[in-house]
């Protein structure tokens, strides 16, 4: 299947939407003031569907443009347009390229499914075969990774196969904690609060005195150093980590995959408007949110 330049899906797409809308012929008037643009340069495009047996026309004082069967067959291939551009990542940097425009393709083959990209800056940072990440994308907060298979270098265009497409779910934090905040004081040993996480079944909690104050967070990962240097009579002040990222409850899900990305850290103090902790997030509470697990793990 071709793939068309935006501009092309646009005029496209307003013919077809006139169409529908006249059950008529349509003018290049009529498509040029539906989408704002010079009448001159709705011409130029129609003749390159034309080519494509994407629109039919008639001469004449009742003529003008109709779409094809293959038009409406072309069009129902999804397409994502992006009113921002969204970062491309290979190996896990950014690249200093921008998505505009995500078009899928072949979405009933069995073998595969394709996308197109379409992007502004550098595009010879990217090679055929290497393997991109594009998202999370606005509003549809998709994340899609794939491997490259061409490069229109011409039309700035980056074809990849798709392997993984991930939907984030909008959900705020706080209803992905659980509503009792488990703590440990910090006059306690390592053997103690190892004895803590063992017993909740969990990894971590945030080391909180008697006024309320978060004094750190002590994890499995400082504990098992405690081990390693056989002190584990040691209070957990020793071990526990001083520098705690925290985030509001009222937060969105999406924010603290970032904020994890960023800080390179599995779990999140939350708190409340008051600043008051309440529960924390980890990465493991948002795979669970998340129905493809297996394509963040």
């Amino acid at each position: 299947m071709y793939v068309l330049t935006y501009s092309q899906r646009e005029v496209l797409q307003a013919l077809v939407t006139l169409y529908e809308k006249k059950k008529s012929l349509i003018k290049s008037k009529d498509i040029a003031i539906f989408i704002n643009k010079n009448e001159g340069t709705i011409r130029n495009i129609i003749a390159s569907l034309k080519a494509l047996g994407l629109v039919d026309s008639k001469t004449g004082p009742a003529g003008g443009y109709r779409p094809t069967l293959k038009a409406y067959e072309f069009l129902r291939s999804p397409t994502i347009p992006l009113i921002s551009g969204v970062k491309i990542v290979k190996n896990n940097v950014k690249l200093d390229l921008e998505v505009t425009n995500i078009e899928f393709m072949d979405i009933t083959n069995r073998l595969g499914n394709k996308a197109v990209l379409r992007v502004i800056g550098d595009i010879s940072q990217i090679r055929e075969g290497d393997v991109l990440k594009v998202g999370p994308i606005p509003y549809s907060r998709l994340v899609i990774e794939g491997k490259v298979l061409c490069i229109d270098r011409y039309r700035r265009e980056v074809v990849i196969d798709v392997s993984r497409v991930v939907s984030i779910p909008k959900e705020i934090i706080k209803n992905l904690i659980s509503r009792d905040l488990i703590y440990v004081p910090p006059n306690i040993t390592v053997k103690e609060a190892a004895k803590v996480l063992s017993d909740k079944g969990i990894r971590g909690v945030p080391v909180i005195d008697e006024e309320g104050n978060v004094l750190g967070l002590i994890t499995s990962a400082d504990i098992l150093k405690a081990i390693v240097n056989n002190d584990t009579d040691a209070p957990i002040t020793k071990y526990m980590r001083k520098e705690v990222i925290k985030i509001n409850y009222k937060d969105d899900i999406l924010s603290a995959i970032k904020l994890m990305l960023e800080k390179n850290i599995g779990r999140l103090l939350v708190i409340n408007d008051e600043g008051k902790p309440v529960g924390l997030i980890t990465r493991t509470d948002i795979l669970r949110k998340i129905s493809s697990l297996e394509l963040l793990s």
